[in-house]
């Protein structure tokens, strides 16, 4: 079941640039992640990994494979995603562009691209 303080409208920005999600940006922020491994006598352990924190984007725009070049081509990435009606904001800093992108030409939508780093900051509006 939803809450009221939770969701709403996602303001995303790379480098200072404002981007247009369409649909829902996704965060992995924990820096690790934690899988079950069952032994042969039946016990079970959990294994902890590090994983990059992360944001995976669908986003539209018209310069299409143009604005994709551009997100890939730099060196770094600040990523700041702002929840408006939680008026709260995820920093992804000194990232990198990861990913396979695909545009829908019929709708002009760009997926397949992450933001990784292995830093994160949170700040309270």
């Amino acid at each position: 079941m939803a809450v009221e303080n939770a969701g709403g409208f996602v303001e995303l920005s790379l480098n200072g640039v404002p981007y247009r999600i369409a649909g829902e940006l996704v965060t992995e922020e924990l820096g690790y992640e934690r899988e079950a491994v069952v032994n042969s006598d039946g016990t079970v352990q959990a294994i902890t990994k590090p994983a990059a924190r992360k944001f995976t984007i669908k986003f539209r725009d018209r310069e299409g494979q143009f604005l994709v070049q551009q997100i890939f081509a730099a060196d770094r990435i600040d990523a700041s995603a702002r929840e408006v009606h939680m008026r709260r904001t995820t920093l992804l800093t000194g990232g990198r562009a990861v990913g396979k992108p695909t545009r829908n030409m019929g709708t002009g939508e760009i997926d397949g691209v992450e933001i990784v780093s292995d830093q994160v900051q949170y700040i309270n509006d």
